[in-house]
Order: structure tokens, then sequence, then C-alpha cells
């Protein structure tokens, strides 16, 4: 009795912001998980099953654009209300501030006042939780709030692309998602209430969610060869048709969906029983600064490499969500394969073992990183000020911005050593092979020693850790950056 009082004490602690449903209380008490992360659970597995029905009854082939539109909004907001109560006002309150700025503004000012009002809405948000839950890792509405400022303001850019007259000004990322026509109430509702990509998407460019809707997305298998008995059964092809398809009917992603499940079963287990026994403590703690310097980094390396777990955890089972709805399709490869990795977030193999920072961060949250190209880099030209914004959108830690201010060092070093350096390695295979062997096994210290601030959140116990590290890493790509620009600056032909 005395420990069901303890937990139900912690739970009530630990909880008393969180105001999603405690329906499922009892589960928690089983499984010793708290409330947010149980209701996460909850309504991601129902995503998922009602995701197979919503492909199989209410696909594009079945019912009209506007049914699956009004089916997507049924079940979404129910579902963002079970899991955030009433924040879900927040969600609301930012879509419609939006959708009026995008109604009644003209393109070219329209996109950039849309981007304000939804970063400034979700920093508020997030100045508010770090009030009143900081250092926390309750799953709260800035989660979803983040999806929906891309969003929202991927769409006003999208909007403001299709009004370019001159498609030549246009680069082939924004020609490729520009529209030509503002959404309606009911259209943009469903976009924003999409219940497979409410919890933690991954994000979908409006373009494409809306092709999902109306099954423009799905295309017969390559003319080239005869389609197999498993595709005409898959996509409704006439039996006597011998190269296309007369009748298109979703893509049964069954196959893709199969491994995308079982990688998200193995991560969830990493997750549920090997994280909790290495807490962040294992790096604030004092054991840690009475260890040797190769222990330490050997602990930054071990608690980086698990903690990325959670989110191949999180990002595969939304990916899963989506494939059971049949959102991320993506045509075929040269095999005539099925691919469904549309909105793909991660390739844990290319995370895993890329072999330069560049080839890591490119396959790390590639949701993100498609947006966070197609509204800043492809507008400015810098990594600079996307790093920056990036840090803004995750929210106010010093941690965020420690990691992205690395990170920022850390690329620009690697592009100077890749355009300089590696060249005089290519000249043979054993040269090519050392350089490979280097850049794999820095790429992995590297990452861990940028990424654990970011897990961390606070600024002094990061500074800590970095002290008793002697900031190595940042001398030395500081330094390499120096000494491979030297002889170019030594040597600059001076001004008549």
């Amino acid at each position: 009795m005395e420990n069901e009082n303890n937990f139900s004490a912690s739970f009530d602690a630990t909880n008393q912001f969180y105001d999603g449903s405690r329906f499922l209380r009892p589960i928690t008490e089983f499984t010793g998980l708290p409330i947010d992360q149980t209701n996460f659970l909850a309504c991601q597995l129902f995503a998922l099953a009602v995701g197979f029905v919503y492909r199989e009854y209410f696909g594009p082939h079945r019912v009209s654009p506007f049914s699956r539109h009004i089916v997507q909004i049924a079940i979404g907001i129910p579902l963002t209300y079970f899991c955030f109560g009433r924040q879900i006002i927040h969600l609301i309150a930012q879509s419609v501030i939006c959708f009026i700025l995008m109604r009644f503004l003209e393109p070219g000012i329209m996109e950039k006042v849309v981007l304000v009002a939804a970063i400034a809405y979700l920093c508020i948000c997030h100045s508010y939780r770090t009030i009143y839950d900081y250092g926390g890792y309750t799953l709260d509405i800035t989660g979803p709030l983040m999806l929906n400022t891309q969003r929202l303001s991927s769409l006003a850019f999208s909007i403001r692309d299709g009004r370019v007259k001159d498609e030549k000004q246009l680069s082939e990322m924004t020609r490729r998602y520009a529209i030509l026509k503002i959404p309606n109430l009911l259209e943009f509702s469903s976009y924003v209430f999409c219940f497979h990509g409410l919890m933690c998407g991954p994000f979908c460019f409006y373009k494409d969610y809306i092709a999902f809707i109306d099954g423009t997305n799905y295309q017969p298998p390559p003319s080239s060869r005869k389609p197999t008995s498993a595709e005409v059964n898959n996509h409704g092809c006439n039996s006597n048709s011998s190269s296309t398809f007369s009748v298109m009917l979703p893509p049964n992603p069954t196959t893709s969906l199969q491994k995308k499940l079982l990688k998200t079963f193995v991560y969830g287990i990493i997750t549920i029983l090997v994280l909790p026994k290495f807490p962040k403590t294992i790096l604030t703690g004092p054991e840690f600064f009475e260890c040797s310097f190769l222990h330490k980094m050997f602990l930054v390396i071990l608690f980086a490499g698990l903690q990325r777990q959670k989110y191949y955890f999180a990002w595969k089972l939304g990916e899963s969500v989506n494939a059971s709805a049949g959102l991320g399709f993506n045509g075929y490869d040269e095999r005539g394969q099925m691919r469904w990795d549309l909105i793909d977030n991660v390739d844990v193999y290319k995370v895993e073992f890329s072999l330069s920072l560049k080839e890591l961060l490119d396959n790390w949250n590639r949701s993100t990183m498609l947006w966070l190209r197609y509204i800043v880099y492809d507008r400015v030209r810098s990594t600079i000020p996307v790093f920056f914004f990036s840090a803004f959108w995750h929210g106010f830690y010093a941690g965020y911005y420690m990691t992205f201010f690395t990170g920022g060092i850390f690329i620009h070093t690697a592009r100077l050593m890749r355009r300089r350096v590696r060249p005089y390695f290519l000249t043979s295979t054993a040269l090519k092979l050392a350089y490979d062997t280097i850049t794999f096994l820095s790429t992995r210290i590297a990452i861990a020693y940028l990424g654990f601030p970011f897990l961390i959140l606070e600024l002094w116990p990061t500074y800590f850790i970095y002290r008793s590290l002697y900031f190595w890493m940042h001398l030395a790509a500081i330094g390499l950056a120096v000494v491979v620009l030297l002889p170019s600056l030594l040597h600059r032909p001076k001004k008549q």
C-alpha cells in the first residue's frame, strides 16, 4: 500500500502539468511508464491500426477526396485531445492565425509573416514549458506544435513559389513543392490534423499530402516490364493489360511496413530496457569527473549512441503509422521495386556507418533537414542561419545552441578537409581506405561530442563536461581549419 501511495505521489508530481487523458493510468501503474508516454504509444498504435482501415476502405479508389479529408479530421482531433487535453487549443490557435494570414496577405510578404507568426507562437509555448517542466521530457503539445510550424511555414512558402511567374527564379526544390492554389478550410484542417502524422510526424509537404489524398501520387510499375501477379492484385491492374494499368489502387506497403515495424520493435526494446540503465547522470555525476580522459570519452560516446535509439524508435514508429495509412509511397526503384521512403525520417545504417559528418546529418531527421533547406537554406544560401534557426525551433535550452554551434564549426572544417585534403588520398586504394577509416572513426566521435549537450540541455553541466575534456574537439576542428587555410592565406596575391 505504501508503494502504491509513493507511485501515486510521484505520478502527480511528475505529470501535474500534463493535460492529457488519465484513462490509461492503470496501465502506467503496471508498466511504470509515465502517463504521457503511455498515451503517446496508445495513440500511435491506434493510428497504426486505423491506418489499415483508412487505406483499404477510405482509399482514393473508393471514396472522394472530400470524404478522406473528413475522416482525417474526425480521427485526428479526438486523438489530439486524448493525448494533450485542453492544450489542443494551441494547435488550433496557431493554425487559425496562419490560415488567416495566408488568405489575406499577398505572397511576397505573406510567407515571411506566416513564418514569424508560427515560430513566435511556438517560442511562447517553448518558454512556458521551460518554466513548468524545466529539464523534463514530458510529451506535451510543443511536439505537435513543432511539426505544425513546419507544415504552416512550408505551406506559405509553397504558395509564394507557386505565384512566381518566371520559373527560372526557382530552384529545383522550390519548383517541386510550389502550389498554385491556396487550400480551402477543409483541406487545410485535414493537413493540420492528419491523424497518422500528428504525434511525431514525419513532416510531409502539403503538395505530397494532397497527392496522397487524391491518389495522384500512385504510379504504375515501369512500363518496360510486365507487372507481376502481386502487383496486379495490389494495383487493380486489368489482367489483359501488358504494360500499363487501367485502374490504379493504392500500392500495398505490407513488405516495407513489416521491415519498419521490426526495426521499431528492436529500437523500442532498447529504449525501454537499456536506456534507463544509462541516465544522463553518468555524464553529470561526480564519478564522471574522476575518470580518465579516455574513460570520459567512452562514456560520452556510449551515452550518445544509446540515446539515439529512442529517436530511431519514435521515427520508425511514425514512418510505420504513415505507411499503414498509405502515405510514403515514392515510386519505384531501378529494379521495379516499390519505394516507401517519401517521408522517411532516418536511415539508421547511413547514420551509424557514415564516412562523413555531412552524410550523417543528411540521413538524420531527414524531413526536418528538408524543411530547413526549403525555407532557409534555399533562400539565403548559408548554413549558419540554418543551424541557428534549427536551434530556435527546438527551444531555448542552452544545450541546443551549444550543439548547433559546435556542429557549425565541425561542418565547416569537414568541408575544408574534403575539398583540400581528400584529393591527396585518392591517388591509391590504400590511401583512400586510410582516409575513409579516419573519417569513419572521427565522425563517430564527433557526433557524440557535439550531440550530448542536446541531451543534457543545461548550460553549466555541459560546460563542465566540455572543460573536463579540455574542449579538445573544438580546438582540433579550429586548428585543422587554420592549418588547411593558412597556405592559401599566405600566398594570396597582393592587391595592386
